[in-house]
């Protein structure tokens, strides 16, 4: 189960995540424009509960994995540095989700708040693992990164 399934399931939130963070990256975008007058105010009405949602429900999907797999595989399961830092990941996220965001809201503007949120650019660390499953597009990203530093020393010479 945790092999099929479950690991499909959590492959596409991780896709559907990744999607998520650059659509709030847009979001935060156009509230900055907004702000600097470059932008109509109502242009996207209702974003900040649907992305913080959206978000909220991510993280629990992350987190029920995280302990289904630690509770399948107890200590084996974090002999793999990458498991060890999606589990760091998930355990950042979810703390950042369920204490560290309520309380900036409530205490006011609360520094650690985005100190953590960097962290949440490593969960695209994630989609890694969903390459595994789309052999052809994993091909072709590791085409073309091979093939960035030939391009660099053709357009020296």
């Amino acid at each position: 189960f945790l092999s099929t399934y479950m690991s499909h399931v959590v492959n596409f939130c991780v896709v559907a995540n990744t999607i998520a963070m650059f659509v709030q990256l847009q979001w935060l975008g156009n509230v900055a424009d907004v702000s600097l007058g470059r932008a109509h105010p109502d242009s996207w009405p209702d974003a900040e509960q649907a992305l913080f949602g959206l978000e909220i429900a991510f993280t629990i999907v992350f987190l029920v994995d995280l302990l289904l797999q630690l509770f399948t595989f107890r200590k084996q399961y974090l002999r793999s540095s990458f498991n060890l830092l999606d589990a760091l990941i998930v355990v950042i996220t979810t703390l950042e989700v369920f204490v560290l965001t309520p309380l900036a809201s409530s205490v006011g503007n609360v520094a650690v708040v985005r100190l953590v949120r960097l962290f949440k650019l490593a969960r695209a660390f994630k989609a890694a693992r969903t390459f595994k499953s789309f052999e052809g597009l994993r091909v072709l990203v590791a085409t073309m990164c091979f093939s960035f530093g030939s391009t660099f020393w053709s357009l020296v010479i």
